[in-house]
């Protein structure tokens, strides 16, 4: 097999996490930074998709790299495997967010209201925790996937790619949320919680033959099979 190379990206900066927010104005120094960091990860050769998860500020940041690397490429899609934990309100799966409203607004089968949001013990204390992405990483029994879940199922997501027996190496840029990263990293690669993520930074998994390798800063590795 070819080689395989994903690169999971963190989004571009955004003004808040009071919602699915766009990207912000200044947003473009950081994927200008991304750029040819992501060329280098394949030859002369290589193929490129980006592919991420359905908010707005994956989506705009995949296009961005996309219209900067290979306007020719597919158009971005969304990615079920890279989206952020399944966390569950009242019935509904709810993004994480950073007000009780927007946690609230997301509850499709019961009225909810930020007063009940902030009495579930979870929700009470991951909205008043200084690091909010921390409280859910550690958290043993959060309302839905834990950290080690969402580890394993993106490690499977990655795996699946073998299946494609690509014929020229192949680069996936694949834009997702800081709780998604920190769960690569601390559950997929064995690495001590860095804390968020820059905008833009990446997670680089490669897949050569049977082996598995991984970058993330200045640690590198090999990796178990998931599947």
């Amino acid at each position: 097999m070819n080689k395989v190379t994903l690169a999971f990206l963190r989004h571009g900066k955004v003004p808040s996490h009071e919602g699915d927010m766009p990207l912000t104005q200044d947003s473009r120094s950081d994927i200008d930074r991304a750029v040819p960091k992501l060329r280098a990860m394949g030859d002369a050769n290589a193929v490129f998709r980006f592919i991420a998860t359905r908010t707005h500020r994956s989506q705009q940041t995949a296009e961005a790299l996309r219209q900067a690397i290979d306007p020719t490429a597919p158009e971005v899609l969304p990615a079920w495997g890279l989206r952020n934990p399944d966390v569950y309100l009242a019935g509904s799966r709810v993004e994480m967010g950073s007000k009780a409203e927007f946690f609230a607004s997301q509850c499709e089968h019961l009225d909810m209201t930020p007063e009940k949001v902030m009495e579930h013990r979870f929700f009470r204390g991951f909205l008043s925790a200084p690091d909010r992405i921390e409280y859910w990483l550690t958290h043993a029994t959060p309302p839905g996937e834990t950290a080690a879940a969402v580890a394993r199922r993106v490690m499977a997501f990655a795996e699946s790619f073998r299946a494609a027996k690509v014929e020229r190496d192949l680069v996936v840029a694949c834009v997702t949320h800081s709780p998604v990263m920190r769960a690569i990293i601390v559950e997929g690669l064995g690495i001590a919680d860095p804390g968020e993520p820059d905008w833009v930074e990446e997670i680089v998994v490669q897949m050569t033959g049977e082996e598995t390798s991984f970058r993330f800063r200045n640690q590198t590795g090999t990796l178990r099979r998931f599947v």
